[in-house]
């Protein structure tokens, strides 16, 4: 989450330009922990949001996220 936010503040923008995201985990026993820490980047109301639990590409990887912002320039 860190990461995203300094990829949105880059590009001129902050967390609530985005609009949807899409978080993939691994184990469904990890939603609860990600839906805390989730909550504390993000203002209501919330983007968009889809939480998978699938198989990730990166071994030994936790979370993967994919995330849409609209920043006005």
């Amino acid at each position: 989450m860190d990461n995203l936010k300094r990829t949105v503040e880059a590009a001129g923008g902050t967390l609530d330009d985005v609009t949807q995201v899409l978080i993939y985990l691994p184990n469904k026993e990890d939603f609860a922990g990600m839906n805390a820490v989730y909550r504390t980047y993000f203002n209501q109301p919330y983007p968009n949001r889809a939480t998978v639990v699938a198989g990730l590409m990166i071994p030994g990887a936790r979370i993967e996220i994919v995330a849409h912002a609209h920043i006005k320039g």
